[in-house]
């Protein structure tokens, strides 16, 4: 079973039409760069906090991308999480 089959992922394709992707692969690059430097839970505080308003707009949308982070970044990567959420949006 591919990751992509997996629950959480089958979930962030309902928001396909609801979210900008652009903004999305935004705050996904940011967050890319400051879990370099933290633990993915203290990046994603960080760089939600700097795009609060975009988060509190679609707050069910990425409650699930952080969850999907801190789930599969240990296992892929970051980036490959990050490529992973941004195919399932377009």
């Amino acid at each position: 079973m591919s990751v992509l089959d997996q629950e959480e992922f089958v979930e962030l394709r309902k928001f396909r039409s609801k979210v900008d992707t652009r903004e999305v692969e935004a705050i996904l690059s940011e967050l890319e760069i400051e879990a370099r430097k933290n633990v993915i839970k203290t990046a994603l505080i960080f760089v939600y906090a700097n795009h609060v308003e975009a988060v509190t707009r679609n707050r069910a949308f990425y409650n699930l991308v952080g969850a999907i982070l801190e789930k599969y970044s240990p296992k892929i990567g970051v980036e490959g999480v990050k490529e992973l959420i941004l195919n399932s949006l377009s």
